[in-house]
């Protein structure tokens, strides 16, 4: 089973160190993602279809809302992953020149070259990471300086800043009244064949004009949200587990275990375990 070994999150997302045997479902982030491999085998992503391979000299880089998923080899032993959930507005603030960082494209390209110093910091990050009882500070300092390297060496950001990047946007007003009825009710069990109604479309044509306009299927946004609604309530340690699951719309305990699991790695109980919050 796939273990968390710490989690830390802060206004800059979360920040993961995860021991993985297992298998993640085809899913997608509000976040941008990078994944780094700190030991073990050599392992895949899919992202948007296409094999990208983690090794020590790559990462992965996925973008706001793109849809992924992690294939783990059969048989394999056990990869130890740095996983990083990036909140758009928090590198936007930092550096005016990633203020476009949310939008579709702003990595080119899901696998990435490892540079000198982006190991330097991602060593450094994993190490503070493995030892809970070292301050913070310093920790969010080499985030940040990960995610700006990475950011500066590998994302089309000198395009977007001379203005030769066009920004992909809902252009469908339907699936605009779509999205404010899922994100009102993503605490729930959403009906999409509702959804697809009070948008006025049939459930093939609401399909495919969704996923034209966000670059994910409706099943994927919904699920995403749902997770970022079981995180948000995880953080708050009054929360049983039961009536989160509850909240959310799941008829056991046990499928909401099982959804979260195969969407983070971990278990909701691990998860607030080895939770560090910051600020």
């Amino acid at each position: 089973m796939t273990r968390a070994l710490s989690i830390l999150q802060g206004r800059f997302g979360r920040v993961a160190l995860l021991d993985m045997d297992t298998s993640l479902v085809d899913h997608a982030h509000p976040h941008y993602h990078l994944i780094f491999k700190a030991s073990g085998p050599d392992q895949n992503f899919v992202v948007e279809g296409q094999t990208v391979p983690l090794r020590s000299d790559t990462l992965v880089a996925v973008n706001s809302w793109q849809q992924h998923a992690y294939e783990h080899s059969r048989g394999a032993e056990r990869t130890l992953f740095l996983a990083l959930y990036i909140e758009p507005g928090w590198l936007a603030q930092a550096d005016r020149h990633f203020v476009s960082c949310a939008e579709p494209g702003f990595f080119p390209q899901a696998g990435i070259a490892i540079t000198g110093e982006i190991d330097r910091l991602r060593a450094g990050v994993v190490r503070r990471m493995a030892d809970p009882s070292q301050g913070h500070d310093e920790l969010q300092e080499l985030i940040l300086d990960l995610c700006l390297n990475v950011a500066y060496g590998f994302s089309d950001w000198r395009e977007r800043a001379a203005g030769l990047h066009r920004p992909r946007g809902v252009s469908d007003y339907r699936i605009g009244r779509a999205l404010r009825h899922i994100r009102e009710s993503a605490a729930e069990a959403v009906d999409l064949d509702q959804v697809a109604r009070v948008s006025g479309l049939s459930r093939p044509h609401f399909n495919h004009l969704f996923r034209s306009c966000t670059g994910v299927s409706p099943r994927v946004y919904v699920n995403a949200l749902r997770v970022e609604t079981a995180v948000g309530r995880l953080r708050q340690y009054d929360n049983e587990i039961g009536s989160i699951s509850e909240e959310l719309g799941f008829s056991a305990q046990s499928n909401f275990t099982r959804f979260f699991q195969q969407h983070t790695g971990t278990s909701p109980n691990q998860y607030r375990r080895v939770l560090a919050q910051v600020g």
